[in-house]
């Protein structure tokens, strides 16, 4: 088993990336929520230079947030810093979209970017449409070795759900799935081997990787409300993210049986000033 850390991200994130190569972590996820974090390709370009032996991943990107030449070309650079050692995780969106009043984009489109992006970082001419009309383009001088095209960049979408995850079977990728509890994780992990065998693909090579929640109590402050005593309150933390996340409190829903409804989710981004919009799972 390798462990990874995934990283709300910061101009800085490198500091944290390199003291986690010298624990050992194999790779870091950055996250991709332009209205809360740093630019992820920013951060990672800082990680590649200060790092060695640690994979660098998108955590993931959101298609809607840049054209595909303009991703393929961010990776390929990413790639001439830390050649062999970057990965594309890509998802259709959810905290980045959400924070500008949008929904996740359709899967169909989220597969439509990544095969344009993965075609163009194997130096092929590829169909896309750009405004409005498809065109044919290629990445045109990889040989002058501005970027690099040559090591492999690895793949993972993120899917939670059974069209994703039939998604993922289906192009031989890496996985990612998020999850709050070993009971869900098992569960997941179990329907996404059957997708595989069931797309003829074998399981044990199969890479994936599980953003899991760890539930731990905290004392609130003050220590009662109202003249009431209050309990200890369960805080969710991200793994190996660093301090708790306080500003959401996810773990009062996250059951074991169930992930937060989609009641609950409208209802914590009315309180925070989001725009309200439907919540869908793929």
């Amino acid at each position: 088993m390798q462990f990874a850390i995934a990283i709300p991200t910061d101009a800085d994130s490198w500091r944290l990336v390199r003291r986690a190569e010298e624990l050992g972590f194999c790779r870091a996820w950055f996250y991709d929520t332009q209205m809360l974090s740093a630019d992820p390709f920013v951060a990672m370009a800082a990680a590649a230079v200060k790092t060695t032996r640690i994979r660098l991943g998108t955590g993931v990107l959101i298609p809607s947030n840049r054209i595909a030449a303009v991703a393929a070309n961010a990776f390929a650079s990413l790639n001439k810093l830390a050649p062999g050692r970057i990965d594309f995780g890509v998802g259709t969106g959810f905290t980045g979209r959400r924070a500008m009043g949008l929904g996740a984009i359709r899967l169909a489109d989220m597969e439509e970017y990544t095969r344009i992006v993965m075609e163009l970082l194997r130096e092929e001419t590829v169909e896309a449409e750009i405004e409005g009309k498809r065109r044919a383009i290629r990445l045109l001088n990889p040989d002058l070795g501005l970027i690099n095209t040559r090591d492999p960049i690895g793949l993972h979408i993120a899917a939670s759900g059974p069209r994703g995850r039939a998604l993922v079977a289906k192009l031989g990728t890496g996985w990612i799935n998020t999850a709050g509890d070993v009971t869900g994780s098992l569960a997941a992990i179990n329907d996404m081997q059957a997708r595989w065998r069931s797309a003829g693909r074998g399981t044990e090579r199969s890479p994936r990787w599980g953003l899991l929640a760890e539930r731990f109590w905290r004392r609130v402050s003050p220590p009662t409300h109202r003249g009431r005593l209050r309990k200890p309150v369960p805080a969710p933390r991200c793994c190996c993210t660093g301090p708790p996340i306080r500003r959401w409190p996810v773990s009062q829903t996250l059951h074991r049986s169930r992930r937060p409804s989609a009641r609950w989710w409208r209802a914590m981004s009315r309180r925070h000033g989001i725009l309200n919009r439907r919540v869908r799972r793929i």
